[in-house]
């Protein structure tokens, strides 16, 4: 499992699966540091990727606006 904020060089290591996390920038691939309540969501919706994904190899873009 990648969690990745540049999907597009990311998919160059073709990561078995992936999560983009949007609209975070390098450095904060979970958010901001000081809001564990949206880091452990990103957690858990990357975990039920390595569960659900059916699809190997595709990078998932998920919004999580701040």
């Amino acid at each position: 499992m990648l969690i990745t904020v540049d999907p597009e060089q990311s998919a160059q290591a073709n990561p078995p699966r992936g999560l983009h996390p949007q609209p975070f920038v390098p450095g904060h691939s979970l958010g901001k540091p000081n809001d564990p309540a949206l880091q452990k969501r990103i957690l858990n919706d990357a975990l039920a990727l390595v569960r659900d994904a059916k699809e190997p190899g595709k990078i998932v873009g998920c919004d999580y606006g701040e």
